[in-house]
């Protein structure tokens, strides 16, 4: 569909309330219809099957909106709306990262220590030199997610006894080996962040999931978000079929039964943490979040963690010369502790603020916070084939939303 006949769509847009208007913060309403019409293209050339997005600047919420019709009969609704809840993907690993630290910033942890210290199972060979900066910024060497380094694919939890997972999983991630030593390359690993998540239990004293939820859901007032395998009826009846497995899972719950859709949609093992990502939440709980990011770590008030503590998130940690090298990329990569840190020069795919940082949950869901501009942005636009990765539904749609910027 080209720009000409883009013009002509009426996208039905489901609008919530929102603290202020356009104008009011120096927004261009005229570029949300872009966006939405946007959104209403990918649905029509069936790419995805909805879309929604929550935008807040200036310490306000001026758009909260979703776009689509699929539902199935036992949701009670016919509509996407904004208060459906999505499922986060690896965005959760943002919510890691903070919990590693806030415990930083409480002196129980620190940014150069040892994985060793806490873990046993990483002194020995090249593991003793792995740190939490490096498990924070994919710089491990540990094991790649599947598929992002096919050169080298190693798989984990091949190494793993699955009837005693809790107590054999370590073990398997060392005996994976490494991809190469720690800082000589940046590769995306979802164990490092499961590594993160034990880390958290063993320093927290308690399970990582519940310190995540006790040091920042809460005092963000994000009262909603849970991880999808603890999903209730009544929050699964707003589960976003975004999809094919989803869609799937939905058909079998008509017959198995709807907590069948609390089901995790990735890997998950009972005793290792669930801290590479899997939540379900709405657009608005994780604006919260960025809202908590942008006012140097208070929420409304409430203190979550220090300025001096977030500002890791864009402080570049990598050092000279590491690259992307996955699926062969081998190109230039700023990270900060736990995000990309964006610039036009290492992705020239969008056009968003020099420093913002964002975080991709493949499928997908981007969250995003600029604080040159004092701007939050979560959207999703999943894809209906999760593996089937759409640039105009990431790339694409982080760039409208970004044209729509005035004053500052």
């Amino acid at each position: 569909m080209n720009w000409c006949e883009m013009q002509k769509l009426c996208p039905q847009v489901a609008r919530a309330r929102c603290e202020a208007d356009c104008e009011e913060v120096g927004y261009e309403e005229e570029r949300l219809h872009v966006l939405d019409r946007h959104i209403q293209r990918m649905i029509d050339e069936k790419r995805i099957w909805s879309g929604s997005y929550c935008l807040w600047r200036k310490g306000k919420v001026f758009a909260d909106a979703a776009i689509g019709t699929l539902a199935r009969e036992w949701q009670g609704r016919e509509r996407f709306l904004p208060d459906t809840m999505f499922e986060i993907q690896s965005v959760g690993k943002v919510f890691t990262a903070v919990a590693i630290l806030k415990l930083i910033e409480d002196g129980v942890l620190y940014l150069g220590q040892s994985v060793k210290e806490w873990i046993g199972e990483f002194d020995q060979g090249d593991f003793r030199h792995i740190t939490i900066k490096h498990l924070l910024t994919h710089t491990s060497g540990l094991c790649a997610l599947e598929g992002k380094y096919p050169q080298d694919e190693r798989r984990w939890w091949e190494y793993m006894d699955e009837s005693r997972p809790g107590e054999t999983w370590l073990e398997a991630v060392v005996s994976a080996g490494l991809h190469c030593r720690p800082e000589e390359k940046w590769l995306y690993s979802t164990a490092g962040y499961y590594v993160l998540g034990e880390i958290i239990r063993r320093a927290a004293g308690m399970q990582a999931e519940d310190y995540i939820r006790k040091v920042i859901f809460l005092p963000c007032g994000m009262t909603e978000i849970h991880w999808r395998r603890e999903g209730r009826e009544e929050q699964i009846r707003r589960y976003n079929i975004a999809n094919e497995t989803n869609l799937r899972m939905a058909q079998e719950s008509e017959q198995r039964g709807i907590l069948h859709m609390a089901q995790p949609t990735g890997p998950c093992w009972d005793g290792i943490p669930y801290t590479a990502g899997g939540q379900m939440a709405t657009g608005r709980e994780m604006i919260r979040f960025g809202e908590m990011i942008l006012r140097d770590g208070y929420y409304r008030g409430t203190r979550v963690i220090g300025k001096k503590a977030l500002s890791l998130l864009w402080t570049d940690l990598l050092g000279e010369g590491i690259k992307d090298c996955t699926h062969f990329r081998n190109v230039p990569i700023r990270y900060g502790a736990g995000v990309p840190i964006y610039s036009v020069r290492t992705d020239p795919d969008q056009i968003l603020s020099e420093h913002t940082i964002l975080h991709e949950g493949a499928g997908t869901c981007v969250f995003l916070v600029d604080r040159q501009e004092d701007f939050a942005a979560v959207f999703q636009t999943s894809f209906r084939k999760e593996f089937d990765w759409c640039p105009d539904a990431v790339k694409g749609t982080a760039s409208i939303i970004w044209s729509g910027l005035r004053q500052g």
